[in-house]
């Protein structure tokens, strides 16, 4: 069993898009390149959507 909530054809298909975008003009190509601006968000919101159910998370503040 995988530990990654996608199949591997997923991350391909992704990828695939990510790369035709990074490389369509160098406007996309330089916003790509710092990859320290979006990929902290990208893998937070990765742990939160294994973590916690759909509604979870609201329903733990509501339950407060």
């Amino acid at each position: 069993m995988s530990i990654l909530p996608f199949g591997f054809k997923s991350f391909v298909v992704y990828l695939t898009g990510f790369l035709q975008v990074c490389t369509s003009n160098w406007g996309n190509f330089q916003e790509c390149t710092a990859v320290h601006k979006y990929v902290p968000g990208y893998i937070h919101n990765a742990i939160e959507f294994v973590r916690y159910e759909p509604y979870e998370r609201e329903q733990i503040s509501l339950d407060k």
